[in-house]
């Protein structure tokens, strides 16, 4: 293993330790369990590989979009205009479906994104949102019930008042995507095989 990908991996799983380690619990409410999520959505970036096609098509961009009813509030400050497997990081965000149809113009910015969350704000819309992106090698990512069953692909759970992350790897691998296996291996739950050890820049 590359020096830089093992120094990546220590960071990752150094996340993992203290978001298991540390209560949520914040100033506000809320605020440190989606600086934890925020923090998470940020690394996953660098375990997952997209097909050749959207990464071509990102101006060497690598786009987080966040519709709904947005939690994170100041969260992804930190993490805006940084890099994540050499190219920048930046940050759109969408509209609820329950105040807003979505324009033409707002389904194709969606599915432009590499990584899609969807706000608790749009349970029920969760399908509509999910058939919107499908076939757009969009990595769905959430925190509600039934999420994976639905067709997100990551999901956030609390246990013990601790961030967690569960995978569905059938549905990334229908959405071309390649969940390296060390993200995996960090997953609470994993629905389908895992995929094979790809080598790791």
């Amino acid at each position: 293993m590359r020096f830089q990908t093992y120094i990546l991996v220590c960071l990752f799983s150094a996340i993992l330790t203290a978001s298991t380690a540390t209560e949520v619990r914040a100033e506000p409410p809320v605020g440190r369990e989606y600086q934890i999520k925020a923090a998470f959505v940020h690394n996953f970036i660098k375990f997952v590989d997209w097909p050749k096609e959207k990464v071509a098509d990102s101006n060497n961009l690598i786009t987080i979009g966040i519709i709904g009813k947005d939690p994170f509030g100041q969260a992804f400050e930190p993490l805006k205009n940084k890099q994540a497997n050499g190219k920048k990081v930046i940050i759109k965000r969408f509209i609820s479906l329950k105040e807003s149809k979505l324009s033409g113009d707002q389904v194709e910015a969606i599915r432009k994104c590499h990584l899609l969350y969807v706000c608790r704000s749009e349970k029920e819309q969760l399908k509509k949102i999910i058939n919107s992106v499908k076939d757009y090698n969009v990595l769905i990512v959430g925190d509600m019930n039934n999420f994976l069953e639905s067709g997100g692909i990551i999901n956030f759970v609390i246990e013990d008042k601790k961030v967690r992350f569960e995978i569905n790897n059938i549905v990334a691998k229908q959405a071309k995507l390649d969940i390296r296996s060390k993200l995996l291996r960090l997953a609470k739950k994993v629905i389908g095989e895992e995929t094979s050890d790809k080598k790791e820049n």
